[in-house]
C-alpha cells in the first residue's frame, strides 16, 4: 500500500515539474520591444522644445508645436496640414507625453555596439533594439520583416547626404537621441525621431514619420514630412439629422346622416316604447294569480278542522 501512494506522489511531482518548466523558460527570457503611447502628441508631426523654424516649402500632414517656448518661423510658405500650437496649453501636453514617451523607448538592448559610433549603412536588421555611443548613416539600412525597431543613441544620430532607410512599418520605429539628430540633405528617412535636444534636418531631406525635440529647435529646409498613417483620423462632423414636417390633421366635416331617435332640436336619445303597455299588462296578470294563488292557500291552511 505504502508503495502505491509513494508512487503516486512521485508522478505528481514529476508532472508539476514539467508543466512549470516552459514558465520558467518564458519567464527568463527577454521581453518583446513595444511601441511607446504618445497620447496628446500623437496628432504632431514636429514638436519642438525652444523654437521651430523653416526656410522654404516644407510640408507636413499633422499639427506643429512648440512648448515651453513659443517661437515659431517659416510658416508661411512652409504649410501644416493640422494646427499651429506655439506655446499654449495643447503643445505643453503633447510635450509632456513626449517626454514620457522617450523614458517609454529606454527598454533594454537585444543587439548592444557598445561605447562606439556605429554606421547602419548597409545592414538588414529584423524588430529590435539597437544600442549604441551613436549613430551614423552613410548608405542605406534596411529594416526587414515586421514589428517594433528600437535605436537608442546615448549621444548623436548624424546620417549622410542620399543615405536612406527602407523597409518596416515607420509607425513603429523608433529613434530616442539623448542629445542632437541631424538628417543629411537629400536624405530619405523614415521613424519618429525623438530627441533630447534638437533636430535638424538639411535641405531636401524626407522624413517619414515625426520630429519631436524635447528641450532645443527643430530646424526645417524644404523638407517633406510625411507619415500620414500614423497620425489619428481626423474627426468627422456629423450634420444632425433634417426635422420631418408632419402635416397637420385635415378637419373632419360634419356628419349629414340623422340621429335616430333625436328630437330635431337635440337632446338625449329617446326610446321608442310602444310595446311597454303590453308588458304591463302581462306583468300585471302574472301578479294578480300570483296572489290569488297564494290568498287560496293560506286560506285552506287555517281552516278549522271539522
Amino acid at each position: 500500500m505504502h508503495k502505491v501512494k509513494n508512487l503516486a506522489i512521485l508522478i505528481i511531482l514529476i508532472m508539476g515539474l514539467s508543466l512549470a518548466g516552459p514558465l520558467f523558460d518564458a519567464s527568463a527570457g527577454p521581453l518583446a520591444q513595444t511601441s511607446p503611447t504618445l497620447g496628446d502628441a500623437e496628432s504632431y508631426s514636429v514638436l519642438g522644445g525652444e523654437s521651430v523654424t523653416n526656410t522654404g516649402s516644407t510640408t507636413m500632414p499633422g499639427d506643429l508645436g512648440v512648448s515651453p517656448g513659443s517661437s515659431v518661423t517659416g510658416f508661411p510658405p512652409g504649410t501644416v496640414g493640422g494646427t499651429i500650437h506655439a506655446g499654449d496649453a495643447d503643445a505643453a501636453a503633447a510635450q509632456a507625453d513626449n517626454t514620457a514617451a522617450f523614458g517609454t523607448l529606454d527598454q533594454g538592448c537585444t543587439q548592444d555596439y557598445g561605447a562606439v559610433t556605429q554606421d547602419l549603412a548597409g545592414l538588414s536588421l529584423s524588430p529590435g533594439v539597437y544600442c549604441a555611443d551613436a549613430f551614423t548613416l552613410t548608405a542605406n539600412l534596411t529594416l526587414s520583416g515586421s514589428g517594433v525597431w528600437i535605436f537608442k543613441s546615448d549621444s548623436t544620430l548624424i546620417t549622410s547626404s542620399e543615405s536612406s532607410v527602407t523597409g518596416g512599418d515607420p509607425c513603429n520605429v523608433w529613434w530616442r537621441v539623448v542629445s542632437s539628430a541631424t538628417l543629411g540633405t537629400d536624405s530619405s528617412f523614415i521613424g519618429n525621431i525623438l530627441a533630447d535636444t534638437s533636430i535638424s534636418l538639411n535641405t531636401g531631406a524626407t522624413l517619414d514619420g515625426r520630429a519631436f525635440a524635447r528641450t532645443g529647435s527643430v530646424t526645417l529646409d524644404n523638407n517633406i514630412i510625411t507619415g500620414n498613417a500614423c497620425l489619428p483620423p481626423a474627426p468627422t462632423a456629423t450634420a444632425p439629422p433634417a426635422p420631418t414636417a408632419t402635416a397637420p390633421p385635415a378637419p373632419t366635416a360634419p356628419s349629414t346622416t340623422p340621429v335616430v331617435g333625436l328630437p330635431d332640436t337635440g337632446g338625449a336619445p329617446i326610446r321608442n316604447n310602444i310595446d311597454r303597455p303590453w308588458s304591463l299588462v302581462i306583468v300585471g296578470g302574472f301578479t294578480a294569480i300570483a296572489l290569488a294563488l297564494g290568498v287560496r292557500g293560506y286560506r285552506r291552511s287555517h281552516l278549522p278542522k271539522q
